[in-house]
């Protein structure tokens, strides 16, 4: 979608879509995927001319192919992040609204400093105790589907359509490190080696297969229907949705104390 300024496309299939079918994609929680399948809205047959989300071409100035590729990843690690820290800032730099409050740009790696290792600002994914990435995990099939999602997106990307682009060639980088970690894992599922708990994303068809194939014990069946009915999918959104916002009132409540501090401290230097 950015990478192409908001050229509308199906999500399913990729292909080129009108507004009508468009408007529906956006309401995910309107439709079902049948009832926009692009077949049943579009046609397969049908020859689609190529329509842009109308805020890229009337709400974003510049419309919305990104200027720069961010890493969250490699903004918070220690070889890579400094240097990330700089992308952003020198997209700011100059920018109406902003330049007259940009730091000097030979203190940013400073800052990076501040907040990344000495961890003077606020919470970030990096700071998570409870949970870690082993903790998400997936079956074969969904990982065999990323697999070839990137692969194709690598295959389009590197293309000389868009090659000469230095935004497709940071996805791509992006893209080839993120493939290369997901094959990892899906080798180690496939090993045995990667452990999938309880409920891990299987995927439609194994799930499917669990609850049909005879060469699965009836007691493998139960336990796995057991497990996944114990889970409380809308129980736990309820859960993330109550933590999203108690860490924007935690958060909230420190730039406050801060901005109190700031200008009990402000008001002290007038006084003396």
């Amino acid at each position: 979608y950015w990478m192409e300024a908001g050229l509308m496309r199906c999500m399913f299939t990729h292909k080129l879509t009108t507004p009508e079918h468009w408007n529906m994609l956006m309401q995910p929680t309107r439709y079902t995927k049948d009832e926009m399948a692009y077949d049943l809205i579009v046609g397969n047959e049908t020859e689609v001319t190529p329509s842009y989300d109308p805020h890229c071409v009337y709400d974003v100035s510049g419309g919305c192919h990104p200027v720069k590729i961010i890493s969250a990843e490699k903004l918070v690690q220690t070889t890579t992040g400094p240097d990330e820290g700089v992308k952003i800032a020198s997209v700011l730099k100059g920018k109406p609204g902003v330049k007259d409050y940009l730091i000097a740009e030979e203190t940013w790696n400073c800052i990076w400093t501040e907040l990344i290792l000495k961890k003077k600002g606020l919470k970030t994914f990096i700071d998570r105790e409870e949970t870690s990435e082993q903790d998400y995990n997936f079956g074969e099939e969904m990982l065999t589907h990323m697999v070839l999602e990137l692969d194709r997106l690598i295959s389009k990307y590197s293309d000389q359509e868009w090659s000469w682009r230095l935004t497709a060639q940071d996805l791509v980088e992006l893209l080839e490190e993120h493939r290369a970690l997901i094959q990892e894992e899906l080798d180690q599922v496939r090993s045995g080696e990667r452990s999938l708990g309880d409920f891990a994303l299987l995927g439609p068809e194994t799930r499917e297969k669990l609850a049909t194939d005879s060469s699965y014990s009836n007691s493998t069946v139960s336990e796995f229907k057991t497990k996944f009915r114990r889970f409380d999918f809308r129980e736990s959104e309820e859960h993330l949705l109550n933590a999203r916002r108690d860490r924007f009132k935690r958060a909230s409540r420190q730039m406050q104390q801060r901005s109190k501090s700031l200008k009990e401290s402000n008001s002290k230097h007038i006084a003396d």
